[in-house]
């Protein structure tokens, strides 16, 4: 009795902790990673990256995130001008031929609600890693036409570039410490 008593309050547990969560891949036609950031002090320059990857392991039922790992190839970067995003390229930037990554990787999820909660992770840009926080939004979960879950959500945050010591020969009067993230995604389940 001991043992069945036992076997059951295992298998609750793991359907508690995650055992139903589920991988997704990416709609990159439905997902930006976006970013603005201040220009001379009184701009914002805004762009994004076009090329990236991400393993997401989400949980519907607990509307929570299990896991999630980003790669993003920093030569893709997108202001919307191409001599601004060439300078961006460089040594004094993104050192992308040194750094031709930039990676986060979830160390851990908050849920506050079903639709909120704040995702701590390790962020790595230019050879410098640091812990950030981003705050989470689902935007909901539908069955597509292939009858594959789809989950849309956000993740917004703030980093300093002075914290990655990222172009620290520009000074902040040009381009702004403060650089904000916004990632708008839409995973289908695999």
């Amino acid at each position: 009795m001991k043992k069945v008593l036992l076997g059951s309050l295992v298998a609750i547990s793991l359907l508690s902790t995650g055992a139903l969560a589920k991988e997704y891949n990416l709609d990159k036609v439905h997902t930006d990673v976006g970013f603005k950031i201040k220009h001379l002090q009184i701009s914002n320059v805004k762009g994004n990256f076009d090329d990236y990857s991400a393993t997401i392991d989400f949980d519907p039922m607990s509307a929570e995130f299990k896991k999630l790992k980003a790669i993003i190839k920093t030569a893709s970067i997108d202001t919307d001008n191409e001599s601004r995003d060439d300078h961006l390229r460089q040594d004094d930037f993104f050192k992308v031929k040194k750094y031709p990554d930039m990676t986060f990787v979830m160390k851990k999820y908050e849920k506050i609600d079903n639709q909120t909660g704040k995702m701590t992770g390790t962020l790595t840009l230019a050879g410098v890693s640091k812990d950030i926080t981003l705050e989470t939004e689902i935007g909901g979960i539908v069955k597509d036409k292939d009858g594959k879950e789809r989950v849309g959500f956000s993740l917004n945050g703030k980093i300093k570039r002075s914290d990655f010591k990222f172009a620290s020969s520009v000074p902040t009067l040009t381009v702004g410490d403060d650089i904000y993230l916004n990632i708008e995604l839409e995973v289908i389940e695999k």
